[in-house]
This record gives C-alpha cells, sequence and structure tokens, in this order.
C-alpha cells in the first residue's frame, strides 16, 4: 500500500512539473512577444528626404603616377592643364623631391581624360607624369527628417531599383559616426556606381523608400 502511494505521488509530482513546465515556457514567450512589440513600437518609422542629388559620369576617381619627377616641393597642387572640369588634388613628396602619392580633393566631370600637371611646387628637375582614370560619381545631399537615427548598416542605393548597394560601402566622408542623426543632412559620393541611361537614385531604409532624378 505504502509502495502505491509512493508511486502515485511520484507520477502527481512528475505531472506538476511538466504543467509548471510549460506554464513558464508560455510566459516567457509572451514576455519575450511583448519586448519585441515595446522595442518595435520604440522605433519609429524612418523619414528622410533626398534633396539633390547628380550623376557626373566623367569624373575623376583615380590617379596613376607615371612618373613621380624629382625637385619637387611641397605645398603645391596637382591640377588638369586640359579640358574645364574642375579637377584638383595634393601631393606628397620624397627625399628626392619626387611625388610620391597624389590626393583627390576635386573630382571634376570630363568628356576625356585631361593631362595633370603639378602648379606652385617649387622648379622640379624633372617633371612628374600621371595618368587617369574616369568613372562614374552620384552626388547627393540626405536629410534625416525622422525623430530617431538611423544605422548606416540599415540604409540601401539603388539606382533605377537596381545593384543594391549598402550605404556605409558607397558613402565616402571622413565623419567616423556609422549613424544618420535625425536632423543631420549627410554628403553622399557614391564612387563608381553602375549607371546606364536615364537614372533615379533611390534610399530604402526598412519599409521606406525615397527616390530622386539624377540631374
Amino acid at each position: 500500500m505504502g509502495a502505491s502511494v509512493g508511486v502515485g505521488g511520484l507520477i502527481i509530482g512528475v505531472s506538476m512539473l511538466v504543467v509548471f513546465s510549460m506554464a513558464y515556457q508560455s510566459i516567457a514567450m509572451q514576455i519575450d512577444s511583448g519586448l519585441d512589440r515595446i522595442e518595435h513600437a520604440e522605433q519609429p518609422t524612418a523619414t528622410f528626404r533626398i534633396d539633390d542629388a547628380t550623376l557626373w559620369e566623367g569624373a575623376v576617381v583615380a590617379v596613376t603616377i607615371s612618373n613621380g619627377g624629382a625637385g619637387y616641393t611641397a605645398g603645391g597642387t596637382v591640377v588638369a592643364s586640359s579640358g574645364t572640369g574642375g579637377f584638383s588634388g595634393t601631393y606628397t613628396v620624397n627625399g628626392t623631391g619626387a611625388i610620391s602619392s597624389v590626393v583627390i580633393t576635386s573630382h571634376g566631370n570630363y568628356s576625356a581624360s585631361p593631362t595633370l600637371t603639378v602648379t606652385g611646387g617649387g622648379t622640379p628637375t624633372i617633371n612628374a607624369t600621371f595618368s587617369v582614370t574616369l568613372g562614374n560619381v552620384i552626388y547627393a545631399n540626405l536629410t534625416n527628417t525622422g525623430s530617431g537615427a538611423i544605422h548606416h548598416d540599415q540604409m540601401w542605393l539603388f539606382v533605377d531599383g537596381q545593384n543594391a548597394t549598402g550605404f556605409s560601402t558607397a558613402y565616402s566622408s571622413s565623419i567616423s559616426s556609422e549613424r544618420w542623426y535625425s536632423g543631420e543632412t549627410l554628403a553622399l559620393q557614391w564612387f563608381n556606381a553602375s549607371v546606364s541611361g536615364t537614372e533615379r537614385l533611390a534610399l530604402t531604409v526598412g519599409s521606406t523608400t525615397v527616390a530622386h532624378i539624377l540631374g
């Protein structure tokens, strides 16, 4: 008799544990669901605008030093001696006065590759020569009109709805922040964007997409 009572009690105890476990899991799931709803409620729908967008199809996107020359001094600039596209850059020199690197400060816009020369860089004994690579650059100003910050990883760029590109990949800036804050305007420089024909730049964040014709 005692054994039967003991077994019966054990069965009841196990059953209660199963019921308790199921109740605990149900409560935990409800808590998680509630927290998810609260989290989503705290994240307002992104709202933003594209203030302007321009495509330059003949921008200088790279400069290769064919011959660094000799006798140059710091402080000059690299400019285009042909065309009217507006290229300019700065440079560094090594111990012999040869140009060792070029940093583009204005990419310009050309129908044919311009000839680059150095101005204001002393009196060289050997002139430096360069070759350039032309490509597409999209310039745009984007303003976050919403109340919350948007992480760059949430932002996707499209041209005519194709070739989705992460904003952090396309964005060229010295700003170290990876968040787009409320009221902030970002100046986009998207190099070598894939374009053809008449284009429309679009930015997507979550369920929100805004587009602008490229000028």
